[in-house]
């Protein structure tokens, strides 16, 4: 008896050290569940100015060679005019042209009431379709006045979330009209959202959980309509394994960028 009862016990051990070890390397985090120092993340190269406050010099739109309509810089922000809720004629999402792989990404931004605007991170240009075919978006939002910041799940649409995937938590975004700050660290496929200095959401690219969000958010349409775009349900599975673009989101609405820098590690 005493021979069986210490291999239950040891089976049960086993099992829960397994356990254990999937949701680690699986799982997203908020701080409560104790996201990753940066102390594992390396300290990199010289910070690169993406912005210099002046010129939209480095930056153009999305598989475009130009700058898109409706972006200018106003009072030493990169600034998208905005057009109430629809993208103009000629507009369209702008990206920094180089692509990055691991690296700390840091940047300020402003939106206005009701606004709904976004960044995006380890995109690749895919001609005719959308930017977000290829790439997790860090959401900006207005939560006070936009109506999207109640849809989705669990505020996975609010200022700092993995648009319609992941929620921030705590919810550290300023009322509209402030500046707030974003940094975004990715790294060997992990990803950490900060908003306001806080640590507010980590998770790791290529696992069975990010499979499983991305099936569960509105991209899982990518998988239903292949046709349209074979690809982009594989590239949204495969996010961060190379390197991509950072862009920002014409949404249709009024939103300024400034302070805009990023390191390579």
């Amino acid at each position: 008896m005493k021979n069986i009862l210490s291999s239950i016990i040891l089976i049960g051990l086993l099992t829960c050290t397994l356990a254990c070890t999937s949701n680690s390397n699986n799982s997203t985090k908020s701080p409560k569940d104790g996201i990753t120092s940066e102390n594992s993340i390396p300290e990199g190269g010289q910070w690169i100015t993406m912005f210099d406050g002046k010129t939209l010099n480095g930056w153009r739109g999305y598989c475009k060679k130009n700058v898109p309509k409706g972006w200018v810089v106003e009072n030493g922000a990169i600034t998208y005019k905005g057009s109430e809720s629809t993208v103009e004629p000629g507009g369209g999402d702008l990206i920094y042209d180089k692509k990055f792989k691991n690296f700390v990404f840091e940047i300020e931004w402003k939106i206005d009431k009701g606004g709904n605007s976004g960044i995006f991170y380890t995109a690749q240009e895919i001609e005719g379709m959308p930017i977000y075919y290829s790439s997790p978006e860090y959401q900006l939002l207005d939560n006070e006045n936009m109506p999207d910041a109640w849809e989705g799940v669990d505020g996975n649409r609010q200022a700092g979330a993995v648009y319609d995937m992941i929620p921030p938590i705590p919810e550290t975004v300023k009322p509209y009209g402030n500046w707030n700050k974003t940094k975004i660290i990715v790294y060997n496929g992990r990803v950490i959202h900060y908003l306001n200095e806080t640590p507010i959401l980590e998770y790791q690219f290529g696992t069975p959980v990010w499979r499983a969000l991305v099936d569960k958010s509105k991209f899982s349409k990518f998988s239903e309509s292949p046709e349209k775009c074979p690809e982009a349900y594989d590239y949204m599975l495969d996010c961060g394994k190379k390197p991509g673009y950072i862009g920002l989101q014409d949404h249709g609405y009024g939103v300024c960028f400034k302070n805009i820098r990023i390191k390579e590690l």
